[in-house]
């Protein structure tokens, strides 16, 4: 009977679960409903979760379909949407609201097979992506691989990669050429290293991490749109 119960507890937290913390460094807070948890590794996620980070912190999240999310320093996250069906990957969507700070999106099974449905939301932008990865934070989106779209109430900008786009409150420039400058200001919020030594020690455990993780995204999405059509995907 006590084995029954725990593998129906068990079943219920992964039931409810859309990813989990897979790297974090600092201060880092998940706010769900009236509960408040410290972040620590293999923590499961659930959507309308809020992911806060503090100065000096940041987190890679990794979801089921292989979408890899980092916040970066003193930023919030709030998981409005999150399904992922494997059998009908027209269900899948997503729709991830960055509140305050820097953020990098990896998209994963879901964004490269109904990229319709995958939604990333600053507080002044919607972005709209083609199989990419996306950096940026309330004044800056930049496409560094694939493309993007990014919408205010007035103006569509399209991005290819090594493209940026300046928002103010109301207006969006043209795009314009990813500079280091900008790139690295980005990575700095995030909490990446950005000395150019070849030693490892000069490299954060977030982008060693962030690294690994991109290329296993790649690799598994790779997989699942040769072999599904576009009408299914696998996650974890």
């Amino acid at each position: 009977m006590k084995l029954l119960i725990a593998i129906f507890i068990l079943s219920t937290l992964l039931f409810g679960s859309i990813g989990n913390i897979t790297s974090f460094k600092g201060s880092v807070t998940v706010k769900r409903d009236t509960q408040k948890m410290l972040g620590k590794i293999n923590l499961l996620i659930e959507q309308n979760d809020i992911i806060s980070t503090q100065k000096d912190s940041n987190a890679i999240i990794k979801f089921n379909d292989n979408t890899i999310i980092t916040i970066g320093k003193d930023s919030i996250l709030n998981i409005q949407e999150y399904l992922y069906d494997e059998e009908v990957i027209s269900n899948s969507k997503t729709q991830f609201n960055f509140l305050k700070g820097t953020f990098k999106s990896v998209t994963g099974a879901i964004g490269h097979l109904n990229p319709t449905k995958f939604k990333l939301n600053t507080k002044t932008a919607s972005i709209g992506i083609r199989g990419t990865v996306t950096l940026g934070n309330q004044n800056i989106i930049a496409c560094t691989k694939g493309a993007i779209s990014v919408k205010t109430k007035s103006t569509s900008v399209n991005l290819e990669k090594g493209e940026y786009v300046d928002i103010t409150k109301t207006a969006i420039s043209a795009p314009q050429k990813l500079t280091v400058e900008i790139l690295n200001m980005l990575n700095k919020n995030l909490g990446v290293s950005t000395k150019t030594s070849s030693d490892n020690q000069d490299k954060s455990t977030l982008q060693i991490v962030s690294k690994m993780l991109e290329k296993d995204a790649d690799s598994q999405s790779s997989k699942e749109s040769s072999g599904s059509g576009g009408s299914g995907g696998h996650g974890h």
